[in-house]
This record gives structure tokens, C-alpha cells and sequence, in this order.
């Protein structure tokens, strides 16, 4: 009797495993091994990357993430103090976030060319805003806020020398942003 019981529920087993689909028990496994992943970036400390399932990331659809303004240009020279030993060009912009969600910083590549078009820089930016303990140094969704990013100006370099120079209209500068880490921990990579 424990025989034919036992080939029973093998037989249950298998008939139950054979009546997914090939389809469905793939997925299955697709769903286990995110909730794996995702177990053992809580456990490393990790903030948990949500991309997967693309939800709007912007406010309005077709819209930049972030837009900017350029306000002015000047040049600082260095005091040769412990925190300022280098000459900047520094560019002082408006920026205006167009995410749905609190954001920390957003990456991207600062290009400078001229007026005819040649590329004189192509630069890394961080814009974030700096910690406040009486506001929030959160981005918050619609909110334009003014950064500097500066330039180490080096005089032997041809390119630095004319963009110290010019005057801010015979500059074209494009800012591309390439990524995003909001408040929630969750990472956007930008197109």
C-alpha cells in the first residue's frame, strides 16, 4: 500500500511539474532569481536598482530630465590657501529637475565649444546640492537651483586660454546627462 501511495504523489509531482508550461516555469525561475539578487544587495548594503520594470522616471513625457541655464562666466584666481590653489573658470548655471522623484545627483559630461562649432572641452559634472541642515539637500521634482561648475584653468592649454577669454556668446555649452541616483536609492541610466 506505501508503494502505490508513494508512485502516486511522484506521479502527482511530475504531472504538475509537466503541467506548466516551458514558458511559465522560465519565468518562474526569472522571478526567483530577482528576489535572490535582490536579497543579497540588502544583505552587502546595497540600495536596490529598480529598472527592470521602466515606469516614467520624467514629469511630462518628451522633456529633458534636467534643464539649464548658463548665467555667467568668471574667472577666480587662486588665494594659495590650503583649499584654493588652483585659477578656475567657473560657469554658474540654473538647473531645473524634471524627475517625479527626489534626486541626490545627476551625472553627466559639460562639452564647451566655440563659435564655429570646433570642441574645446569636454568636462565630467556632479550636480548635486550642497548639505543644508535647515532645507533639504534633496532635488526636489520641478526645482530650479544654482550651481557653479568650475574648470581648472591651465595656461599652457590653448583651449582653457579661449574659453577664460570669450565672452559667454561666442560659447555654445551643452550639458549631456548621462545619470541619476534618486533619494529612494534607485539608479537611472540616461540616454
Amino acid at each position: 500500500m506505501k508503494k502505490v501511495l508513494s508512485t502516486l504523489s511522484v506521479l502527482a509531482i511530475f504531472g504538475f511539474s509537466f503541467s506548466q508550461t516551458l514558458e511559465e516555469r522560465v519565468e518562474n525561475l526569472e522571478k526567483k532569481v530577482k528576489q535572490l539578487e535582490e536579497r543579497l544587495l540588502q544583505l552587502e548594503g546595497k540600495p536596490v536598482i529598480q529598472s527592470k520594470t521602466k515606469e516614467p522616471i520624467l514629469l511630462k513625457e518628451g522633456v529633458k530630465p534636467v534643464d539649464y541655464t548658463l548665467l555667467q562666466k568668471k574667472f577666480h584666481k587662486a588665494e594659495n590657501q590650503l583649499y584654493d590653489r588652483d585659477d578656475k573658470i567657473q560657469l554658474v548655471f540654473n538647473f531645473t529637475s524634471n524627475f517625479k522623484k527626489d534626486v541626490d545627483v545627476i551625472y553627466g559630461n559639460m562639452k564647451i565649444y566655440d563659435k564655429a562649432g570646433n570642441e574645446l572641452l569636454i568636462q565630467p559634472i556632479k550636480i548635486y546640492k550642497p548639505l543644508d541642515f535647515i532645507r533639504s539637500n534633496k532635488i526636489r521634482p520641478g526645482e530650479t537651483f544654482r550651481r557653479t561648475i568650475e574648470i581648472i584653468y591651465e595656461p599652457e592649454k590653448p583651449n582653457l586660454r579661449y574659453i577664460k577669454d570669450a565672452p559667454v556668446e561666442d560659447l555654445k555649452i551643452e550639458i549631456e546627462f548621462t545619470k541619476v541616483e534618486f533619494s529612494d536609492g534607485s539608479v537611472e541610466f540616461l540616454n
